[in-house]
């Protein structure tokens, strides 16, 4: 198969040439379907608008926040606490009631022992 550039162009990055012709391109979807749907671009400037200020203002978030999340990890400190002492209290609740089943089953197949009938485990 021969390399026909006019065929891979559109596969081709912008390195050397091209450049604003690709990004024509890349835009020319999002450019028809502004005037369909101004929120959508409303929506995106808002939200770069609200990125800017969020950056320029990032002390002062950091400072009012940090309570917040100090009691949040404290909350969840306790929660991680809580749910590993019920773990443990299950995991101690399976394994007597496994040494339980096992206990019934080892005497089961002592009393089976000397028939030669199926044992009634189940």
């Amino acid at each position: 198969m021969t390399d026909n550039p006019h065929t891979l162009e559109r596969y081709r990055l912008p390195l050397a040439h091209g450049r604003q012709k690709h990004a024509r391109a890349l835009m020319a979807p999002a450019g028809r379907s502004v005037p369909a749907t101004p929120l959508l671009l409303a929506g995106a400037l808002l939200l770069g608008l609200a990125g800017i200020l969020a950056w320029r203002n990032r002390e002062r978030i950091t400072e009012a926040a940090s309570p917040i999340l100090e009691d949040a990890m404290a909350r969840g400190q306790a929660l991680v606490t809580d749910a590993l002492i019920k773990g443990n209290d299950l995991m101690d609740e399976a394994r007597a009631s496994s040494m339980a089943i096992g206990a019934r089953v080892a005497r089961l197949r002592r009393d089976d022992a000397g028939r030669s009938a199926v044992s009634n485990v189940y």
